[in-house]
């Protein structure tokens, strides 16, 4: 990687970590903090192919990757207001145009993400034909109604991978909603399945905040090898 490249764009913080290679892969990351450098250490242990990376920070995390408004959930401070269309829209107007006259043109985009930024990922495809693939690290997926939702609508194109993962201890909790999380990664599995998806399900050790970085570099090394 050569050094990163970083700008505002509508107040939040873009890193663009350049490949040397060309016609590779771009993976957008929305992240909760910058931690580029440390998930693409983590890619070069698993030995990853070559691919861009843009990672976006300094999101107004409950909002902008919330697909539709809801009361709190896991804490009183939640507020999700349902703003993950208009990020979308964001996205591909605003961050994907300027990341790529850097990167130049891709052979495929990836949708990352982790928790929340992992549920936004699940959800794109539907809103957006921008991504051939999605990574979802440890993602929200009980986020209400979310499973219903995308058993029933339709991908705008439909991905070519989906990673799923999650903790092992994620969904033992009292909340009602996220202890359903193992339980709703496993509806979607089967439903990306059954649409003739290649997807994987795959469970770490530990709880929703352990190895957040390698649990990402993980998705993206196998998505990589699956688009």
């Amino acid at each position: 990687m050569t050094e990163p490249i970083k700008t505002t764009i509508d107040g939040k913080n873009i890193t663009v970590y350049k490949s040397k290679e060309t016609r590779v892969p771009v993976v957008y990351a929305n992240m909760y903090m910058e931690a580029g450098r440390d998930v693409l250490s983590e890619c070069e242990k698993l030995g990853c192919k070559p691919f861009h990376l843009v990672s976006i920070s300094n999101l107004r995390w409950d909002e902008e990757l919330s697909p539709w408004a809801h009361e709190p959930v896991v804490s009183e401070d939640d507020h999700f207001t349902g703003e993950a269309g208009e990020y979308v829209k964001r996205m591909t107007e605003q961050i994907i145009p300027y990341a790529e006259k850097l990167t130049g043109a891709p052979s495929c985009r990836i949708i990352a993400g982790y928790s929340m930024g992992g549920l936004f990922a699940l959800y794109a495809p539907y809103v957006t034909d921008a991504f051939s693939a999605s990574v979802s690290a440890s993602g929200s997926v009980w986020y209400p109604d979310f499973t219903e939702y995308a058993r029933t609508h339709d991908f705008q194109k439909k991905p070519g991978a989906v990673y799923l993962s999650l903790g092992d201890l994620e969904s033992r909790v009292k909340n009602r909603f996220l202890c359903q999380t193992g339980h709703c990664m496993e509806e979607l599995y089967s439903d990306y399945l059954e649409k003739g998806i290649a997807s994987v399900f795959e469970l770490n050790p530990g709880n929703h905040y352990k190895d957040a970085n390698l649990r990402l570099a993980k998705g993206i090394s196998w998505t990589l090898n699956h688009v």
